[in-house]
């Protein structure tokens, strides 16, 4: 077995897998583990069976008959996170268009049984999607009659239910659950967040909805609330969105707040030639290159 023409983008993954005609009775193959997304894990497997088929034996028929079984595994990274996982998989040698695998029982699957004997290429092409979990809190994102609690950003507050922020976050449980000043007086200050922020915040509480834009603040805040799954998802927009252009930023964005998921997701793209460094040093050169000039 070759893998070629590899090429990993975001929560895409695309390959070629040449299968060399093998005359032994019995062997098994397995490609490289892929990862995708950073979150979750893809390989193939192909077993080559050589054996005596008592249906057709006789009369000039063979005995035995050589037949190929393609398998496919898809698993997640982190057993801690709890979302599941959207895989889109499609094989034109295989014909094969778009079939879904949505679990992770971490089990081969058997996709292709195929009784030829020479040499042939799969061409494998994978998109992954996470799939949230439905939120319990959808009814009440517009609902004025019971809002209890508000999260004051540096130009403007967001009202939420105390109850959804205590549920989402064990350091707002403990915080509004007490005697602190914050659930006595019904407002928390988050200093350096704005009210854009805060309503992004308010939309995954309650909806499980991400914005394209601003997820570097809203990162921020999943970490300092202990909130992995937000955390998780932000993480892994970012990464899908990352570019030449902004890998450099972002870097340094995930080394100043210690942002150690995120450091590792970006530096998994460039090993794995998502993001070439090469690029990013010429986009990093023309930007100081423009400043300077600026200067004059």
């Amino acid at each position: 077995m070759e893998c070629k023409n590899l090429v990993q983008r975001g929560n895409t993954l695309q390959v070629e897998i040449v299968v060399n005609y093998s005359p032994t009775y019995y062997d098994t193959f397995e490609s490289p583990n892929y990862i995708i997304s950073g979150l979750g894990v893809f390989q193939l497997k192909l077993v080559f069976i050589f054996s005596k088929n008592l249906n057709t034996a006789g009369f000039g028929n063979p005995a035995y008959e050589y037949r190929n079984l393609i398998f496919i595994k898809f698993v997640k990274r982190r057993e801690e996170v709890n979302f599941k996982y959207n895989i889109e998989f499609t094989s034109r040698a295989l014909k094969i268009i778009n079939k879904n695998f949505t679990s992770d029982d971490r089990n081969w699957r058997l996709i292709y049984d195929d009784k030829r004997v020479s040499s042939y290429t799969i061409d494998v092409s994978i998109v992954m999607n996470i799939l949230p979990p439905a939120s319990a809190f959808a009814s009440l994102h517009k609902d004025r009659d019971f809002i209890d609690f508000e999260l004051r950003g540096e130009d403007g507050s967001v009202h939420m239910h105390k109850a959804v922020l205590a549920a989402s976050s064990p350091v707002l449980h403990r915080m509004l659950g007490g005697t602190w000043k914050e659930s006595t007086e019904g407002l928390v200050d988050v200093p350096g967040t704005t009210k854009t922020t805060l309503e992004a915040f308010k939309d995954y509480l309650y909806l499980h909805s991400l914005p394209d834009t601003g997820l570097e603040h809203l990162l921020l805040l999943a970490s300092y609330y202990m909130m992995p799954d937000l955390e998780e998802l932000c993480v892994h927009k970012l990464v899908d969105c990352l570019r030449a252009e902004n890998a450099c930023d972002l870097l340094e964005f995930a080394a100043k707040h210690k942002m150690t998921r995120l450091l590792i997701a970006i530096l998994e793209s460039v090993q794995n030639g998502e993001v070439s460094v090469e690029d990013m040093r010429e986009h990093f050169m023309n930007e100081v290159k423009n400043k300077i000039e600026n200067m004059h």
